[in-house]
């Protein structure tokens, strides 16, 4: 089948944090999330400095899909309780996807080596697991009395946050690359380390709405905890700018689910990009600050959550996956 790139508008602009860059962005074509499959691999890399993918689909309950559950493999929906899901990957990057794993939320070890990733156990979340990049030696990390996931590797390897999860609590906590809890950093979830090692960034509840949308940062050790930025709208989504000096999240904050960057002391919002068709929730920026990766499900087909991404010079967008949940290796 032949891979299609569609070209976006360029009345409508979007500032990078790289001086003098910018991303023209209207509207992605309706057409574009529903124009290729899920199976066929890219035509080129964009800016060859994607080295590897990794993402998540599988089986969700859906009461608005007639018989009340929606299968499709390696695409995922919506809004929807997981039943089982599967983790693909694209390895190297210009390869057809392949199966490599069931659970969830995986993430890339520094080196791609391995993918950490978390399972469902009835339901409720289980262990954290490991698998090599070639799906081989698929072993349990943790053995913790509660339930944990959304695993993220430090910079150098050696350690991993994770979130703690045990009813309605939960709690970030660092692991080393054998399983061993190491320390319990206090309230949070989805933790992501500073491209040195030596912060954290965690999603924390807005005290007022409950909703998981305040953005703070620690040292890795816990101390020095501050907050960055009070949202209360719904999917809230951070991480960091590839520089350390600011941070990259998504939000509904002006009605439609766009990319936002803020600096460290909370200054200096901004929005990075947004379409009126689509919603926009993980996001990631590349190294050189070229491409966006967003997690996006266009309007018209709510259901169908694509792995998106926005090329700044070609103004050209690209759905490398139909799937939530991406981790990717850079090149260097």
């Amino acid at each position: 089948m032949r891979h299609r790139t569609d070209r976006l508008g360029d009345t409508l602009q979007f500032m990078l944090p790289n001086p003098g860059l910018t991303l023209l962005v209207l509207a992605v074509s309706l057409s574009l999330l529903s124009a290729i499959s899920p199976g066929q691999a890219p035509s080129q890399p964009q800016h060859s400095s994607i080295q590897k993918l990794a993402f998540e689909g599988g089986l969700y309950t859906n009461a608005g899909v007639e018989g009340g559950n929606s299968w499709v493999e390696g695409v995922a929906t919506a809004g929807s309780a997981p039943i089982r899901s599967n983790i693909y990957v694209r390895d190297p990057f210009d390869s057809q996807p392949r199966w490599i794993a069931e659970g969830e939320y995986p993430t890339w070890s520094p080196d791609g080596s391995r993918l950490a990733y978390c399972t469902r156990d009835e339901g409720n979340y289980g262990q954290i697991r490991i698998v090599n990049a070639n799906g081989k030696r698929d072993r349990q990390l943790t053995h913790l009395k509660s339930g944990a996931c959304f695993p993220e590797w430090s910079p150098d390897g050696k350690e991993i946050a994770i979130t703690l999860i045990q009813d309605f609590s939960t709690t970030v906590a660092i692991i080393d690359e054998n399983g061993t809890l190491l320390r319990e950093l206090g309230t949070g979830r989805m933790a992501h380390w500073s491209p040195d090692g030596k912060w954290l960034e965690i999603m924390r509840p807005v005290s007022f709405s409950q909703q998981w949308g305040s953005i703070w940062i620690m040292r890795a050790d816990g101390t020095e905890a501050k907050e960055i930025l009070k949202d209360d709208s719904h999917r809230v989504q951070a991480d960091w700018l590839p520089d350390g000096k600011g941070i990259l999240f998504s939000s509904q904050r002006d009605g439609l689910s766009a990319a936002f960057t803020v600096d460290l002391d909370g200054k200096n919002v901004r929005k990075l990009g947004a379409d009126p068709s689509m919603e926009w929730f993980q996001s990631a920026m590349s190294p050189d600050g070229k491409s966006l990766l967003v997690e996006a499900t266009n309007n018209a087909s709510p259901l169908k959550v694509s792995v998106l991404l926005i090329d700044a010079n070609t103004r050209s967008a690209r759905i490398l996956a139909y799937g939530v949940h991406f981790s990717v290796v850079w090149g260097r």
